[in-house]
């Protein structure tokens, strides 16, 4: 059983669908690649509460967001990449 948990382990996972089109998504792909890549973004497994914060880490790490632009990037990414919301949406 233990070789079957390890193999899965090693599998690729599953191609991730488009992200949803809208501005949190334009701002992401305009201000996250310039020290990383956005893959990275759309990869990570954050809920609702993480992903604010991890936009303000972000912000004071240097990167370039008005506080307006701040709310529009975190609402995207609660909205469509929330561990969380997936979650409770599946279960509906």
């Amino acid at each position: 059983m233990l070789g079957a948990v390890a193999l899965a382990a090693q599998q690729p996972a599953a191609p991730a669908a488009a992200p949803a089109a809208g501005p949190g998504l334009d701002l992401i792909n305009e201000r996250c690649g310039f020290c990383h890549t956005t893959n990275q973004v759309f990869t990570a497994h954050k809920t609702a509460a993480e992903w604010p914060a991890l936009v303000q880490s972000m912000i004071d790490r240097g990167a370039e967001l008005s506080p307006e632009e701040q709310k529009v990037m975190s609402d995207y990414l609660v909205a469509n990449l929330a561990t969380d919301k997936k979650a409770g949406a599946t279960g509906h």
